[in-house]
């Protein structure tokens, strides 16, 4: 097995449960408001986090927009700093901005609340803080500081050595051997004791400095591979890390009623998808039933959310060898999950609007988004489903979603699991802000779905058969989007391929 030599070095770019895609998109409603938020945490914690809150159509409407951060321990009442207001941004009517200072190392959720004509409303945002680094001193800092050090140093020995042998001399009087000899014996008693407090004081600071790298974030330690369960493929993951070793319990949380939600893409042509949902065996070992894919290398992705709120992605390669998949004695003892999905094909280039990829009931997916996509622009990844007479698809929903996506930088780089909603954890969300559940999914899409499979408002997306994702391209390259969706209980799968530019 090759390892993820693998997924380079934007796998540690991350602050939520995705790969090298560090902002957090977000879009609801705030009561009465649509909003779209980003969030931009920092490298360092503590540190400042960027907010970008978008209210379309609240041009005039808007009397005030507030942020605040509250860990997932924070206490009900008192446990959150006050919230800071959102300054209008200047040329963008609907744009507001703040930053944030987040002070830990954990899940939080950013309180967005907007006032206006219409009422009041508040939508939570979960945000995963993690610390990325350290930022060193730069040398010619270092240098100028050990400078100035070394001459406060010396001043100071020189001061002890004066202060006792001339500060008990009379007005005109000589300095003598003796003097001097006092003298000589005190600026080397002053230079033992401020060496020895430098010394000492520099063991305290390398402590430090020791205790806080190991607070960088590092994604827990897995292990992959495609084993045999009662004569037929199953893919394994087991935790290795060991912070993780030694339970007895798991503490995950349910996210979309799964534990775990795996993608298993085909690298490096990406020509196979899956999307499927492992179940624990024990406290440290996750199985499902090896998808309907070929033999080869595969990048596997497990999305997880910790008790606590706290989202990461846990990342290995597998290599499939054709004989365990060509052997097959019997079905496995693991039941399918009905949720569970694969795909197999090439991309659809995505070259523009009007862009096309079929589906496998004879539906098309059309990309709707821009022509050109570019580096940390904020965008809309827009698509359409039409059934096969060339109308507006009708949806089910998704696992209480009407779509989810996946989008990966082709060298494996950047991954991340996208949702109407954007790139929150809904299992986060239940654990950060368990009362925005009940407004659905980033703005209700669960009641949108239901509404529409029983043939109710014809505006709705799930009627219109069109879904939109938020998201922002974190670096060049070339990328694959799969989109998924679900028709007459089938959930169907479509790829295109895009190019990002600087």
């Amino acid at each position: 097995m090759r390892r993820a030599a693998l997924i380079v070095a934007g796998l540690y770019l991350a602050t939520t449960g995705h790969v090298g895609s560090k902002n957090v998109f977000f879009t609801g409603q705030a009561g009465p408001y649509p909003v779209s938020v980003v969030v931009r945490p920092p490298d360092v914690v503590p540190g400042l986090a960027e907010i970008s809150v978008r209210i379309p159509g609240g041009e005039g409407e808007v009397e005030q927009v507030t942020v605040r951060p509250a860990r997932w321990d924070a206490a009900p009442e008192g446990g959150a700093p006050p919230p800071d207001p959102a300054q209008p941004v200047p040329g963008d009517a609907e744009l507001y901005s703040a930053e944030l200072w987040l002070m830990t190392v954990g899940a939080y959720r950013i309180e967005v609340a907007v006032e206006g004509s219409r009422g009041a409303g508040m939508a939570s945002v979960p945000v995963t803080s993690v610390m990325l680094g350290v930022r060193d001193l730069p040398p010619v800092l270092g240098g100028v500081l050990l400078f100035l050090g070394i001459l406060l140093l010396a001043g100071a020995v020189s001061i002890a050595g004066a202060a006792v042998r001339e500060s008990r001399l009379n007005p005109d009087e000589a300095v003598q051997t003796t003097h001097r000899r006092w003298g000589w014996l005190a600026m080397a008693c002053a230079a033992a004791i401020l060496l020895t407090g430098a010394y000492w004081g520099n063991a305290w600071w390398d402590a430090v400095d020791r205790d806080v790298r190991s607070g960088i974030f590092e994604r827990l330690a897995v292990e992959g591979a495609v084993i045999r369960d009662s004569g037929a493929p199953v893919l394994e993951l087991r935790m290795t890390d060991p912070s993780w070793l030694g339970r007895t319990w798991s503490r995950l949380v349910p996210d979309h009623g799964k534990l775990m939600h795996m993608f298993v893409i085909g690298a490096p042509d990406m020509d196979a998808f899956a999307h499927v949902h492992p179940v624990p065996v024990d406290s440290a070992t996750f199985r499902v039933p090896w998808p309907d894919l070929p033999p080869g290398e595969y990048r596997i992705y497990g999305d997880i959310v910790d008790e606590s709120g706290f989202a990461q992605t846990v990342v290995d390669t597998v290599l499939v060898d054709p004989a365990m998949l060509a052997e097959r004695e019997s079905d496995s003892m693991l039941a399918a999950d009905p949720d569970d999905s694969s795909w197999r094909g090439a991309p659809a280039l995505l070259s523009g609007r009007g862009a096309t990829t079929p589906l496998p009931d004879g539906s098309t997916l059309h990309w709707l988004g821009a022509t050109e996509l570019s580096v940390d622009e904020e965008t809309v990844l827009s698509f359409r489903v039409q059934d096969p007479a060339g109308e507006a698809a009708i949806l089910e929903p998704y696992m209480g979603m009407i779509s989810h996506a996946a989008v990966t930088r082709d060298d494996g780089s950047v991954f991340v699991h996208l949702h109407p909603a954007g790139t929150i954890s809904m299992g986060s969300l239940s654990v950060l802000a368990p009362e925005m559940q009940s407004m659905g999914e980033g703005g209700a899409p669960v009641a949108v779905a239901n509404d529409a499979a029983a043939g109710g408002d014809p505006n709705d997306p799930a009627s219109t058969g069109q879904v939109e994702f938020p998201y922002a391209f974190p670096q060049p390259g070339e990328y694959t989007i799969w989109v998924q969706v679900k028709r007459a209980g089938r959930v169907l799968t479509g790829a295109f391929q895009a190019q990002v530019t600087e």
